[in-house]
């Protein structure tokens, strides 16, 4: 079977392949000549920072006699530069002042416990109150008139025990007995 195409023949008798290598010469010229170029640039580049830096340091403000040596710290307060470890000393601080005794005012005998100790003596000596209240009216039945105990006295530790002043009468209308307390919204 012979082998034709079926478009004729698939030579073009116009275009062939090169038929010499390539030109090394030319190639090797362009490659010097880009790193002279380069060079070149480099210098160029070089010689104008350089006339830059000459230009910026003569044309500098001279530094006012009331301006602040370099190498000294501007005064206090300064920004934190490490605000974690600042947090982390003040919670230390506070934990060792909260936790120790010491002195707060050694001329007034002034002097500061640990908060535990603090809060066990409170509840062993109860809060400072007025004495008893004056009025029968006056008691855990009537609104306080704004003043810090409300006329009565809370011993130490303990629940109100405070018994209704006599004659008084509670919400269900007997008297004595304590009123039912009331949902929100006026409800039994």
């Amino acid at each position: 079977m012979s082998n034709v195409h079926p478009h004729g023949e698939l030579h073009n008798p116009d275009t062939a392949y090169e038929h010499s290598d390539i030109n090394v010469r030319a190639i090797v010229a362009f490659v010097i000549a880009l790193i002279a170029i380069t060079l070149v640039i480099q210098a160029a580049m070089y010689g104008i920072f350089a006339v830059f830096n000459r230009i910026e340091t003569t044309a500098d403000a001279p530094v006012s006699p009331l301006a602040a040596p370099a190498n000294e710290l501007p005064p206090e307060p300064r920004l934190q530069t490490a605000p974690w470890t600042d947090l982390k000393t003040l919670r230390a601080e506070e934990f060792s002042y909260l936790h120790s005794y010491g002195w707060v005012d050694k001329q007034a005998g002034v002097v500061r416990m640990p908060i535990e100790k603090s809060k066990a003596l409170l509840l062993q000596k109860g809060l400072p109150a007025r004495p008893g209240p004056t009025d029968a009216a006056e008691g855990t039945r009537v609104a306080a008139t704004g003043e810090s105990s409300g006329g009565r006295n809370l011993p130490a530790g303990g629940a109100d025990k405070s018994s209704p002043p006599a004659g008084a009468q509670g919400a269900s209308g007997a008297q004595g007995a304590p009123a039912a307390p009331k949902k929100p919204g006026g409800g039994l």
